[in-house]
């Protein structure tokens, strides 16, 4: 299976929002970083990989990324497209001043460390935060949500057909708000 790594660097100066919006990723991979640049790696494993391009936009103080094919490339239009997987995961470092947002019908969001703001809402993936610190809206239709913060963390849950554990009361400098509608939200303490 062709196989394809894109590694990219960029200056965080002047960007308060990293923005993700991309229904082909299926693992995103956060981890927040002291560090002011910002690091990504895309690994592409399959049919088409080597036409996988990730484009970025800077407006607004705003860094969009996504993937995307290549220009001049066209899928051939065979009965067998259908089953041509190509997955895509995304490694991101990220310095703890920015804030980082996350749309995806595909992916699943694993996030770990201190992020300014965090908002992330997938459809089937889940959403797992370790030592986290930091405010976040997270929203999931399937996918499970499981929160181990700080203790400057508080949080509220709610999940139309899965089931709550909220262990993050209080008044925190922070808030972590969960929804699902299918999924289960776990919001615990680091310990």
């Amino acid at each position: 299976m062709a196989q394809k790594t894109i590694q990219k660097e960029f200056s965080s100066e002047g960007i308060k929002t990293l923005s993700i919006k991309d229904d082909a990723i299926f693992k995103i991979t956060v981890h927040a970083s002291e560090e002011k640049s910002i690091k990504l790696s895309v690994h592409i494993s399959g049919e088409h990989s080597e036409n996988v391009i990730v484009e970025e936009n800077i407006t607004e103080n705003t860094l969009s990324l996504k993937t995307d094919f290549s220009p001049f490339f066209l899928p051939e239009d065979d009965k067998l497209a259908a089953h041509k997987v190509m997955a895509v995961e995304v490694d991101l470092t990220i310095p703890q001043t920015i804030s980082l947002e996350i749309k995806s019908k595909l992916a699943a969001v694993t996030a770990e460390g201190r992020i300014y703001e965090l908002a992330v809402s997938i459809e089937n993936g889940a959403c797992v935060l370790t030592n986290f610190m930091g405010n976040a809206h997270l929203k999931t239709t399937d996918g499970n949500i499981w929160v181990r913060a700080t203790s400057t963390v508080s949080g509220q849950a709610t999940s139309t057909h899965g089931t709550v554990e909220n262990k993050l009361w209080g008044n925190g400098k922070f808030f972590v708000e969960a929804e699902s509608i299918n999924g289960d939200i776990s919001l615990l303490q680091t310990e």
